[in-house]
């Protein structure tokens, strides 16, 4: 390659990975200090902490006609508690900070699990569901930071166990990745990530004087209820193409099955990193609601096999064709469910750029590897 060529390839690659991911993360905060909000922190975390300092429930009443907009506090105690400090400052300015706090998660997501390629951190800024999920301020990064904690500890029982723990004390949603522990045969570390989910929720709603507990199963059944129609889920996809309610879940049941089952046939076979990568694919199969966002979660999968720019690094981008945080037409749907799908596929293909070429870098799975 000539000298010419060399500049010019790093002049693109210095506008497509490096100013075009500045320029959207700068939109992002300038529509939140303008008219925008950070969605999910300002209408539901920020008022659920000052529920707390208040003194009140930060919970809403089942048949709160106000759950259908989604705006209520509806997650386990831990997140209101550990909003409650941004309680002193306006929700405006906390909200940035926030967001500020999700962008410098991202990048110890993708180093946590190895990934040194800057390109790659670029990228992941320009990834829909990872953009989202900044702007609503949601848990999802925190929970993908959980998982690269628990991928890059998980030989030491109690670092990835209680680290696994505390996202499910935050949201259940990782639940497999602890039946991924004891496929592994990390008995130990699966334990204590089960007290330590069960420690977190027990101490934190104490917390809170165990206000809304005895309600909060059938709120998260109206939750579901009211929103498993509008998200990315097969179940949902089956609705729009005129299947029958009970088809529809029972295929997204088959699929989640499916996942669950691949993960402990590969965490059998010693094939840990596989047997992760699928244990998050099934975290998001799963789950009856599905936001954008969530998708967040996959820059762990890829990160965890392509350290340097490869293809699955691309696909993402794939979901600007859905309409954000909701489902959109059937077209979207399918758009998004796919581009998540292929993003899984080529990631843990056998192929994979960590297989090929990587080794040098990052060992074979064991004690040492990242």
């Amino acid at each position: 390659m000539t000298r010419a060529r060399q500049t010019i390839r790093a002049a693109i690659e210095v506008a497509l990975f490096g100013l075009l991911p500045v320029v959207a993360l700068f939109l992002i905060f300038a529509h939140a200090a303008g008219d925008g909000l950070v969605t999910d922190f300002e209408n539901a975390f920020y008022p659920g902490a000052q529920a707390i300092v208040d003194g009140t429930s930060p919970y809403p009443e089942v048949d709160d006609p106000e759950l259908a907009a989604g705006t209520e506090y509806v997650y386990p105690p831990l997140t209101a508690l550990a909003s409650v400090p941004f309680t002193a400052i306006p929700v405006e300015a906390a909200g940035m900070i926030v967001m500020a706090l999700l962008v410098v998660a991202v990048i110890g997501t993708l180093w946590l699990i190895g990934v040194r390629d800057w390109r790659c951190y670029g990228l992941a800024f320009l990834w829909p569901p990872v953009i989202s999920a900044i702007q609503t301020g949601n848990v999802t990064i925190a929970l993908a930071l959980g998982a690269a904690l628990a991928w890059r500890y998980r030989d030491q029982a109690w670092v990835a166990g209680g680290t696994l723990g505390l996202t499910l004390a935050t949201k259940l949603f990782l639940w497999p990745l602890v039946l991924w522990l004891g496929f592994t045969r990390r008995i130990a570390a699966a334990a204590t990530a089960v007290v330590a989910g069960a420690v977190g929720l027990l101490v934190s709603w104490a917390v809170i004087g165990f206000a809304g507990i005895g309600d909060y199963p059938d709120l998260l059944r109206h939750v579901q209820e009211l929103e498993e129609g509008q998200s990315y889920t097969v179940y949902a996809l089956a609705l729009d193409l005129g299947s029958t309610d009970a088809l529809a879940r029972a295929l997204w049941v088959a699929l989640a099955v499916s996942l669950i089952a691949g993960t402990a046939m590969l965490g059998h076979r010693r094939d840990e990193r596989r047997a992760f990568a699928i244990a998050v694919a099934a975290a998001l199969a799963c789950s009856p609601i599905v936001w954008l966002h969530y998708f967040a979660l996959l820059l762990v999968v890829v990160g965890l096999f392509e350290r340097r720019l490869g293809a699955a690094w691309f696909v993402p981008l794939a979901m600007y064709g859905s309409t954000g945080t909701l489902n959109g037409t059937t077209a979207q749907n399918a758009l998004t469910i796919a581009a998540a799908a292929l993003t899984v596929a080529l990631a843990v293909r056998p192929a994979s750029r960590l297989s090929r070429g990587e080794a040098l870098i990052a060992p074979r799975d064991d004690a040492r590897a990242v």
